[in-house]
């Protein structure tokens, strides 16, 4: 189960943010979601509520069915150096 979202923060002409999902070990999912915009170039903060909700609906139906990867966020991902 999901116990909280991050939305990381942005400039309002941004088109993308990252959300970062964090399941209740700790463990964090994190995906790129559109920003949408007003035609006056605002952001639709009510049409990006409604986004945020969908994707954490989205990620709640995909831990039931066991399809989406939660990972340590302290966790080394990449290239190693030596």
């Amino acid at each position: 189960m999901i116990t909280t979202y991050i939305v990381d923060e942005f400039e309002p002409s941004a088109r993308q943010v990252k959300i970062t999902f964090v399941n209740e070990e700790g463990l964090v999912h994190e995906r790129q979601i559109n920003i949408p915009h007003l035609d006056d170039g605002s952001i639709d903060e009510e049409y990006f509520q409604e986004i945020i909700e969908g994707q954490l609906r989205g990620v709640e139906n995909k831990i039931k069915i066991d399809v989406i990867r939660f990972t340590d966020p302290n966790e080394n991902v990449g290239i190693a150096s030596t």
